[in-house]
């Protein structure tokens, strides 16, 4: 890459892959506080000692609930995306449906809900593949992911208030090509395309 230092695979960079003793510990929270809640989630102040220093620091983290993210493949094998407008992003994206887990739901049945609520398509059955940190350096929670199979549109298509949603459905190869050309940008639909890609390749 241009104006970047490229390291070839196998290639060593001093003080990277080499054992350099014990490994990582954790950081002791010594306290916490809540600072405020927001609507779904919550902001908690900790208060950590570094174990390699032993400095105290001040860590932030967001309590958020689980949420899935659903791959929705058709009974002719198409693929089930939605757009919608993001806040933080300020932009429309391109993305799969998805949604926050309720108490008491499993990541599918979570999924296989929100699919039918946001896009009227109705899954026949629902496959959990991978449970994974959403963002570990400033959140609690995990995002699963799971495929949605037989998908047809014979559900209630019920958006809430605060939504405005506009489904589309595409072939394996556009997403392949959107995915490469960038115009689906979100990191968490990104993620789950490949952990459903690498599922279907290992057959």
């Amino acid at each position: 890459m241009k104006g970047q230092d490229v390291l070839e695979l196998g290639g060593e960079v001093k003080g990277v892959g080499k054992d350099e003793g014990k490994g990582v510990e954790a950081w002791e929270r010594e306290a916490s506080e809540g600072v405020g809640e927001f609507g779904f989630f919550r902001v908690r102040r900790d208060h950590v000692r570094s174990p390699r220093t032993g400095e105290r620091f001040e860590r932030h983290v967001l309590e958020v609930p689980d949420w899935v993210n659903v791959v929705p493949v058709t009974t002719d094998g198409r693929i089930v995306l939605v757009e919608q407008y993001r806040f933080g992003s300020e932009e429309v994206t391109l993305e799969f449906p998805a949604g926050i887990i309720d108490p008491g739901e499993d990541a599918c049945t979570a999924g296989v809900r929100e699919l039918e609520e946001e896009t009227g398509y109705r899954a026949a059955s629902c496959e959990h593949l991978a449970e994974l940190h959403a963002n570990p350096a400033m959140q609690d929670n995990s995002v699963h992911i799971v495929v949605a199979h037989g998908c047809t549109p014979t559900g209630a298509f019920a958006q809430d208030a605060g939504e405005d949603i506009r489904v589309r459905v595409a072939t394996v190869e556009e997403v392949e090509r959107w995915i490469t050309e960038g115009r689906i940008r979100h990191a968490l639909a990104v993620v789950a395309w490949l952990v459903k890609q690498r599922n279907v390749d290992r057959g």
